[in-house]
């Protein structure tokens, strides 16, 4: 069973009292035989309420499909991770990107977090583990990909030129955030395009972004950033150049799925460019993007190699 199949099942749990399936830990789900409990998916609404204040606002059900979805979607990378790596050696690194993530989700200090973290029957523990998932995940894809990727740093060089050629010019820079997914068949394309589309004008793009997302930046409601103009392609550009801020582009052709994007913001910025740091910046980019797409094929191919069944 795909993770995105869950919906009936989970509204029909919902003919019953609120969390009343909860109140007892009994196995919802197992993942190639490892069991996923309901205490599980209760823990993961309390964490995902945490670190994206939106979900506050959604229904029970929905939070329910959401966690689920999130919850399942981590324990396949756990699954897939362990065959390569052993968890518990990289602390310090874990360590540094747990206190980025509190930080950037506006918290003053671990303390704080903590005391957030056990209001909603949670430990710090529980967030390092999820961090460790992720970046053992990321490093797998490192590994497996690096040498696949293709970066004609010539002709970046060359477009790069162009427009910052005149040094004092005014740049266009764009806050975006993303979503990426792979159709599961040419024939359900544009069913599930119309899912998607459907569930940004339900629930907003971030909440639809941790629903359907393979990008590594679902877990912050599909999150970018700013861009410069001159940091992305001309493709994406084209796309997003004419939208008004809250607005979504169409759906566009990525090399490993589809992909679309929210624009939260922009600016126009005039500063002095320096070519060799820009060009840093956009090859950066680029090997992040390339990854980043082929995290979400390679995702796909586990997913369909695993056993997901309900109990």
């Amino acid at each position: 069973m795909k993770i995105l199949n869950l919906m009936f099942f989970i509204f029909v749990i919902f003919i019953f009292p609120k969390y009343s399936y909860l109140n007892e830990i009994s196995i919802i789900y197992t993942v190639d035989n490892v069991p996923v409990t309901s205490n599980e998916i209760e823990n993961e609404i309390s964490y995902l309420k945490i670190v994206n204040k939106n979900l506050n606002n959604l229904e029970d059900e929905a939070l329910v499909v959401y966690a689920s979805k999130s919850i399942l979607k981590e324990k396949i990378k756990e699954l897939e991770v362990s065959k390569f790596y052993k968890f518990g050696m990289n602390d310090n690194i874990v360590e540094q990107n747990v206190n980025s993530l509190i930080f950037s989700k506006g918290f003053n200090n671990m303390d704080d977090f903590k005391i957030i973290l056990a209001e909603g029957g949670l430990n710090i523990d529980y967030l390092k583990r999820k961090v460790e998932i992720e970046l053992l995940w990321n490093n797998l894809i490192f590994e497996k990909y690096i040498n696949k990727l293709s970066i004609d740093k010539k002709k970046i060089e060359k477009n790069l030129k162009l427009k910052i050629e005149n040094e004092n010019k005014q740049i266009e820079e764009y806050n975006l955030s993303e979503i990426l997914f792979v159709p599961e068949s040419s024939g359900s394309e544009n069913e599930e395009i119309n899912k998607i589309i459907e569930s940004i004008k339900d629930i907003g793009f971030e909440n639809a972004a941790i629903t359907y997302s393979l990008s590594n930046t679902a877990g912050s409601g599909g999150n970018i950033g700013w861009l410069k103009e001159t940091q992305l392609s001309k493709n994406i550009l084209e796309k997003i150049k004419d939208l008004d801020i809250g607005q979504v582009s169409e759906v566009i052709n990525a090399p490993t799925g589809k992909l679309i994007l929210y624009l939260k913001d922009k600016r126009k910025v005039k500063e002095k460019i320096s070519f060799e740091e820009e060009l840093k910046k956009v090859l950066a980019s680029e090997k992040n993007k390339q990854l980043n797409q082929f995290s979400a094929i390679y995702f796909k191919k586990v997913e369909l190699n695993t056993a997901i069944n309900e109990k």
